[in-house]
């Protein structure tokens, strides 16, 4: 094993170095010759909301997918990008949390965690946005869900010292493979007086990738922070769409299993973020899946593979995400639960 036989061994050293070069280049505005606004001196989270949208999102899928591989549940690769994650929000300036967890998978014994860091707010409410780390063991797990990742920590950065309406609870959620089980046990271990405050669930699951950026519920449709997920991408010029009609599923609705659904499942409104395809299934109905044939969970889901065969819609579509989950997060929003 090498440099994986320890935690925090030569791997983890290298990738925390990564994300300290990660954060100068924010603050230089140097992600792919997009130029920027000149850098904030200081804190790394001053340098990252400086920086152009989606640029350290872009760059820290990459890392999480290249340095640290495969992520499975409960292996040194998920053991990697926790502390990766960790190191991250710490150097954001968060305090983050991290929430063990050891469960049965079949005849597996799974043994993982979430990370969660809360960005205070105007108010108690509570919008919680979550992404999941662990990948399948294939591939590098690089759509799904680098990019999320990579999106959350980007965002978590840009808003972490502008005012929000709500309290933020950013979460990088452990073994979603598995059954969602870090959405499901960190739902669990709410209080009452966390879960009363909790006014929605924004999933970044592979956000960036597939052919168009995506949002939905779960469980009949629409909810009010799927549209007003749709409304703010409109103002912004964001091209989000939602999922078509098919025979036996409404427009609207997610279909692939995801962190949200324990949240939908406690009647919690839920948006999932996406970036997916929209193709025919045995020539009667669509399918949701990663631009054809899929990527998500295949060995195909690399950056190598990715980037060459559609060059800049990575960094494309997590732009676009940062500016829409920034604004949704920092405004307040028009519907009530």
């Amino acid at each position: 094993m090498g440099a994986l036989s320890t935690r925090g061994g030569k791997l983890a050293v290298a990738v925390a170095a990564i994300l300290v070069i990660v954060i100068g280049l924010a603050a230089a505005g140097v992600f792919e010759g997009w130029g920027g606004k000149s850098a904030k001196e200081g804190r790394p989270s001053a340098a990252v909301s400086s920086s152009p949208y989606g640029g350290v999102a872009n760059a820290t899928a990459k890392v999480l997918a290249r340095s640290i591989g495969q992520r499975p549940a409960d292996s040194w690769g998920e053991i990697h990008a926790r502390e990766f994650i960790t190191s991250a929000f710490q150097q954001y300036g968060y305090f983050p949390l991290l929430q063990e967890f050891i469960t049965a998978s079949g005849d597996r014994r799974i043994h993982s965690g979430n990370i969660i860091a809360v960005k205070e707010g105007d108010t108690a409410k509570r919008l919680i946005v979550g992404a999941h780390y662990d990948s399948a063991p294939v591939g590098e797990g690089y759509t799904d869900n680098a990019t999320g990742i990579g999106l959350l920590l980007e965002v978590a950065a840009r808003i972490k010292k502008v005012p929000t309406p709500y309290t933020v609870v950013f979460v990088a959620f452990g073994a979603e493979e598995e059954g969602q089980v870090g959405s499901r046990h960190y739902l669990a271990t709410l209080t009452d007086v966390e879960r009363s405050a909790t006014i929605g669930m924004i999933d970044l699951d592979a956000p960036a990738g597939g052919d168009e950026l995506s949002v939905a519920s779960r469980f009949g449709g629409a909810t009010w922070l799927r549209d007003d997920a749709l409304s703010a991408a409109d103002q912004l010029g964001v091209p989000l769409v939602t999922s078509p009609e098919s025979p036996g599923r409404p427009a609207g609705v997610v279909w692939a299993p995801s962190d949200d659904v324990p949240f939908a499942n406690d009647d919690i409104p839920t948006a999932v973020f996406s970036a997916v395809s929209w193709e025919a299934s045995n020539g009667r109905k669509l399918a949701q899946t990663a631009s054809g044939p899929s990527m998500w969970n295949t060995p195909r889901d690399t950056v190598a593979y990715v980037d060459e065969r559609f060059p800049g819609r990575i960094r494309d579509q997590l732009r676009d995400m940062s500016r829409l989950l920034e604004t949704l997060l920092t405004s307040k929003l028009k519907r009530t639960p």
